[in-house]
């Protein structure tokens, strides 16, 4: 089996019936379908007993929150990959996991875009592909988004000291232990950010911790600093480039290529793009 799809839930009846109407729609059906419900009482649990038959486990009990939640799924997961598809979100279009699936897959990671849906609007998200640390140390990728090998989480899965932001932590460690990530051009999914993930300290302060205690110090600090002049690398480079000239430019330029030749290992033989037969990259608006 291809794809183990993982959802969680708790009290967002309404957002879960989007998530099942959307895996339900999908014209790939290699997967199996594991449903985690914290012990809803808003009609969750019925709408999951009027589905059951779909699911290869479902259970809805009290759990410690979203990543205990994906634990116990990934506990369960029999497929090759892992999808995370949490109630309110939705796979992007009904072909996304036959477009995703079309070719063999072979890295630990593999990501889309996506769009981040909020009540007034949507925004489009893409991460490039290579992932390098000056890209990866300010960004996140939306889980949401992303496939993941299942012996890699099985093996270790999300630590629950992180309560908003934990899937960050574990790809920033996968990316450190080598991890394989492979980008295809395809937009997974639409991502809801009402939840807990989205709000915005929690998961800020979270994401210094992560820095701190995973990123070798000297580095973390560096980064730190010349974050404070902009939040992305780009920037930095443009900004210290007008104050300071063309030197300075050239030396913080190359002072992160080097951080991620020295301390991380990436090259194009692991890290690499790949684009379906015939695609070329999404940037379409959203179907309303």
């Amino acid at each position: 089996m291809k794809l183990s799809i993982i959802t969680i839930n708790y009290n967002n009846r309404e957002g879960l019936e989007r998530t099942i109407a959307s895996v339900k729609n999908q014209l790939f059906k290699d997967y199996e379908w594991i449903v985690i419900d914290g012990g809803s009482t808003d009609g969750s649990r019925e709408l999951i007993l009027a589905n059951q038959e779909r699911f290869a486990f479902w259970c809805s009990e009290p759990d410690n929150g979203i990543f205990d939640a994906i634990n116990k799924g990934i506990s369960h997961a029999s497929g090759q990959y892992i999808s995370c598809m949490n109630s309110g979100d939705e796979y992007y279009s009904h072909d996304t996991l036959q477009r995703v699936f079309a070719t063999p897959l072979t890295a630990d990671i593999v990501y889309g875009d996506w769009y981040q849906v909020f009540p007034d609007k949507r925004v489009f998200n893409s991460m490039p592909c290579p992932i390098d640390f000056s890209i990866f140390y300010y960004h996140n990728i939306c889980h949401q988004a992303m496939f993941v090998r299942t012996t890699a989480l099985q093996e270790k899965g999300f630590d629950l000291s992180y309560g908003v932001v934990a899937d960050y932590a574990r790809w920033m460690e996968m990316f450190f232990a080598g991890a394989t990530f492979h980008r295809v051009d395809v937009v997974i999914c639409c991502y809801d950010m009402t939840g807990i993930s989205s709000k915005g300290k929690a998961g800020w302060e979270e994401c210094l911790r992560i820095r701190r205690e995973i990123i070798p110090s000297w580095i973390a600090n560096a980064m730190q600093r010349l974050g404070q002049y902009e939040s992305s690398p780009d920037h930095i480079y443009l900004l210290y480039a007008k104050r300071h000239g063309g030197l300075l430019y050239f030396f913080l330029h190359n002072l992160l290529k080097l951080i991620n030749l020295l301390f991380f290992h990436i090259d194009k033989t692991r890290v690499y793009s790949h684009r379906l037969p015939g695609q070329s990259p999404e940037r379409e608006r959203i179907k309303e």
